[in-house]
């Protein structure tokens, strides 16, 4: 960029370029060089970490003789450098993005060293329920004022830990209210960067990662429950609604046609479909006793179940009343919410039709996808109709007592028949091509 800069004033002389454009190229390569910085700017940042490191390592080794005031100084001082650093990167905003998602980091990780390094100054007893619920609590403001993509990601994981430790702890007091407070903190975060554009790429990222953090902390609603069976009925809701929000947010805004809530949640309830497509399931899990335990409609699972099922049936009624056409409705959320009413219907009177119906809701669902594919030429939906079939046809086969050698023979012609598949319809839109052309 610097060679390109000097040359600016010669083409101008020669007639290259007009004023205006040079003043156009130097504004764009200042605006560049202030979002991506050199080489320079990273072995800086580099010998500062390394810096950092050697006199953390020194003061750790003098820890003991340190007198109790310096102690204390000393474990302020991450959290200060980064307040520091991050009043510093707010007052550079407009100039340089990276200052600002350094500085929310930095500031971020400070605060977490600094609460541990007091705790150990003052033997504070605690557990790391309580760390983690401190930490997240004091960054909380930060993240929502500047919105940083790497504090973010943090903030994220460091979330879900918090509800993981604190929900799969029988011990634990943890209210609802401080995971729907997180949980409100990243969404903000979502908003504000999802309104500027050049996070757009940062955005399709995080869709890929927040989908298994949010239904790891989901499954911990069960851990405390008189019925954890139920379970089952709320991942199939939010899978169902994870497809639902996939889908609207790739039809609103085509920069998310490729979004990870889509993939998690067909792969959700595709692993659902197949676990209770066997019968052990039915009459395991769920089973007439499920339904006649008390206090069973006092259940928290149960209503939350519902109320995602419900939102699935009016998701698909508004979108079909303002659509008045089944072709851009998608099948896995309805049958999502068939499988919920199922659940109840046939586990509690005839489990052997309930793994009969699962069984032909993924035919059904497989032979959708396969015609789908097949009319629109989309290899895609084929291959992914293919997969629903080639799932059951296994979950089907592996009921069967059947020797090695017949069960390897089988899978190797459902591998054949994949492949098969996929060339023929490659051949064949191969020769429509040629025929128009």
């Amino acid at each position: 960029m610097s060679e390109t800069r000097k040359h600016l004033p010669e083409w101008v002389k020669e007639g290259i370029i007009t004023q205006e454009q040079e003043q156009k190229l130097t504004a764009w390569l200042d605006a560049r060089q202030s979002r991506f910085p050199g080489m320079m700017f990273w072995l800086s940042l580099l010998a500062g970490l390394l810096v950092g490191l050697g006199t953390l390592l020194i003061i750790a080794h003098n820890w003991d003789n340190l007198p109790h005031v310096t102690k204390l100084i000393l474990s302020l001082m991450p959290a200060v450098i980064g307040a520091c650093l991050m009043l510093f990167a707010a007052f550079r905003r407009r100039e340089s993005l990276l200052w600002m998602e350094l500085g929310s980091l930095l500031q971020f990780i400070g605060i977490g060293a600094s609460i541990a390094l007091i705790s150990q100054v003052y033997h504070v007893n605690g557990s790391m329920e309580s760390y983690l619920f401190v930490w997240l609590l004091i960054f909380t403001p930060t993240q929502i004022l500047f919105s940083g993509r790497f504090s973010l990601l943090l903030y994220l994981i460091l979330a879900t830990w918090f509800v993981c430790v604190a929900g799969f702890n029988a011990h634990s007091d943890v209210h609802s209210l401080q995971v729907l407070w997180m949980l409100g903190c990243i969404m903000h975060s979502v908003r504000n960067l999802h309104i500027n554009k050049d996070a757009v790429s940062f955005l399709k990222v995080f869709s890929w990662i927040f989908p298994p953090c949010f239904a790891l902390g989901y499954g911990t609603l069960a851990f405390k429950a008189s019925h954890p069976e139920l379970l089952f009925l709320g991942y199939a809701g939010l899978m169902g609604l994870m497809v639902v929000a996939g889908e609207w947010l790739k039809t609103h805004d085509s920069r998310y046609r490729i979004n990870g809530m889509r993939f998690y949640g067909r792969l959700g309830l595709l692993v659902i479909f197949s676990l209770f497509s066997y019968r052990f399931f039915w009459e395991k899990v769920v089973h007439e006793e499920l339904f006649s335990r008390q206090p069973f409609y006092l259940e928290r699972m149960l209503w939350i179940g519902i109320f995602q099922l419900a939102l699935i049936g009016i998701n698909g009624i508004y979108g079909f009343v303002k659509q008045k056409s089944t072709a851009a409705l998608q099948v896995e959320p309805w049958f999502a919410l068939v499988f919920g009413i199922a659940f109840f219907l046939f586990g509690k009177f005839m489990p052997l039709a309930g793994m009969i119906f699962t069984n032909l809701m993924m035919l059904a669902v497989g032979v959708f996808y396969l015609q789908k594919g097949v009319k629109g030429k989309s290899l895609l939906w084929l291959n992914y109709g293919l997969v629903w079939l080639a799932v059951l046809l296994i979950c089907r086969f592996s009921d069967v007592n059947q020797s090695y050698l017949l069960r390897g023979l089988f899978f190797i012609g459902i591998g054949i028949l994949l492949f098969g598949v996929n060339v023929y319809a490659m051949r064949q839109r191969g020769k429509e091509e040629t025929h128009v052309g």
